[in-house]
């Protein structure tokens, strides 16, 4: 059959394999943190916003499971993401306490982002105006360039390159 060009993106997402198995649950959180940061980022720059976000944690003994969270009103934001991951992770790591050896945070149903109000939206739009001028300091800057602060602690686990951290398996998937 003719090859085709690959059609719009279902979903997007961020993993990385960690080079030690942890429990560490302040470096999970701000690898985790740093994930939905750059997931959000990328969604932005497509113009999207996404229904759903989805959690990957893979054990050392390399089971692997997935969560899912639908949001009430679809979103382009790092802090819901963040949120969303966060509670998933900590109820997984309530069934089953054991280290992780790789972490992944993703949205899909994905649609465009819209700048139509609604009356039900309570936000006031402060703090998707300081996302955008994140990403516009990371797009000039750096990744790294401004951070939040659970993020700061990943220097002493990964390398900067190019201002991003430098993950041993970093994976962007569409």
């Amino acid at each position: 059959s003719p090859v085709s060009a690959a059609g719009p993106a279902k979903s997007i997402s961020r993993e990385t394999t960690f080079y030690r198995d942890t429990l560490d649950m302040a470096f999970l959180a701000g690898t985790l943190r740093y994930l939905c940061e750059r997931v959000g980022a990328h969604l932005r720059k497509e113009e999207k916003i996404a229904r759903r976000v989805f959690l990957k944690l893979r054990y050392g003994d390399f089971e692997t499971i997935s969560r899912n969270h639908t949001f009430a009103r679809p979103t382009d934001g790092d802090e819901d993401t963040f949120r969303a991951g966060l509670s998933m992770m900590g109820k997984a790591m309530e069934e089953r306490r054991a280290p992780v050896r790789l972490i992944g945070i993703g949205v899909a149903e994905l649609m465009p982002s819209s700048s139509q109000l609604s009356f039900l939206d309570t936000r006031d739009g402060k703090g998707q105006n300081l996302v955008r001028a994140m990403d516009s300091i990371r797009g000039k800057y750096g990744f790294t360039s401004i951070q939040r602060g659970l993020t700061f602690s990943l220097g002493s686990h990964f390398r900067v390159e190019d201002g991003s951290y430098l993950l041993k398996t970093s994976a962007l998937s569409r």
